[in-house]
């Protein structure tokens, strides 16, 4: 029989398939994430079947393929054809492996839409929670570890598979993850001393005094920008910038509320009071803890003008 028709086919396939869906949905490439995710769900479904008896990824029409698979009769390559994966997803709920889920067969749908037309990139890049729920419970069928299949993106996608957690935070995560893995690639061959003189080095744009006044392009908005602690993706420094609540009063104060996040070294990001909340939860460091707690707000004296 065909090596990739085997158990170790199947799975190496789809684990292949399943990280690059991880680093489409990093690079915001949705269409190519649910072709990848669908085809990852697939051939891991088969790998499922095949352990339990190679026969069940046969075509029921074709006779000569179950003859083939049960290894009584021999065919040429280009005529092999196995079950489609709606069909391999059918037989695993029949008997018992998987449950009813409209979100993954929503995203069988997408993966063949995006093999022929454009899906839907919204609901696309929400479809992270079925892949990872789904390939845990073959996983588990198989008695295969999460980390033998995710390897680097195991804590990501265990997340995603917490039904509990914040969506927000499960965001900020996965974008955490995407970042950290871009930034480490970028040293891969490399000397260890390459990244370590990186991660050392001085901001590309130092702040001044530690705090700077910036105006936001565009919007006319008056902003402050200081650094703000280690980054959670790179472990490099990370920016706070502070948007003003109000102008000033009577004493000459000013309130500002920190309102993004961001990373020179890896170019992680967050903005906004929903993100930065499910930010000081991801952001566990010490010193991050330290600045982003100092950070609810600040209130700047400012010298009046007569």
């Amino acid at each position: 029989m065909n090596d990739s028709l085997s158990y170790e086919g199947f799975f190496q396939g789809s684990k292949k398939a399943a990280h690059r869906a991880m680093d489409d949905h990093g690079r915001a490439e949705y269409d190519e994430f649910a072709l990848h995710a669908g085809v990852a769900v697939e051939r891991l479904a088969k790998a499922v079947l095949v352990s339990k008896n190679p026969i069940y990824i046969a075509e029921i029409r074709n006779a000569d393929m179950m003859l083939h698979l049960g290894g009584h009769l021999q065919m040429v390559e280009s005529k092999v054809r196995t079950v489609g994966a709606k069909d391999a997803i059918a037989r695993l709920r029949r008997i018992g492996v998987l449950d009813a889920d409209p979100q993954l067969d929503l995203l069988i749908e997408m993966r063949n839409g995006a093999a022929h037309a454009s899906p839907d990139s919204t609901k696309a890049r929400e479809m992270i929670s079925p892949l990872a729920q789904t390939i845990e419970t073959l996983l588990g069928d198989l008695d295969m570890p999460l980390d033998a299949f995710w390897e680097r993106w195991t804590d990501a996608l265990r997340a995603a598979v917490n039904e509990q957690e914040d969506e927000i935070l499960r965001e900020i995560q996965l974008r955490v993850t995407h970042a950290r893995h871009a930034f480490e690639d970028r040293f891969v061959g490399l000397p260890p001393e390459i990244k370590e003189r990186a991660l050392k080095g001085p901001p590309s744009k130092p702040v001044k005094r530690g705090i700077e006044e910036i105006a936001i392009k565009g919007a006319g908005v008056i902003a402050l920008k200081t650094t703000g602690g280690v980054c959670p993706a790179c472990g490099g420094q990370g920016y706070l910038t502070f948007e003003r609540e109000r102008a000033d009063d009577d004493n000459g104060k000013s309130r500002y509320f920190a309102n993004a996040f961001d990373c020179y070294l890896c170019s992680f990001m967050v903005s906004g009071p929903v993100e930065m909340a499910a930010f000081r939860v991801v952001n566990s460091t010490p010193s991050a803890r330290d600045n982003l707690a100092l950070a609810e707000f600040l209130e700047i004296r400012r010298t009046k003008k007569d």
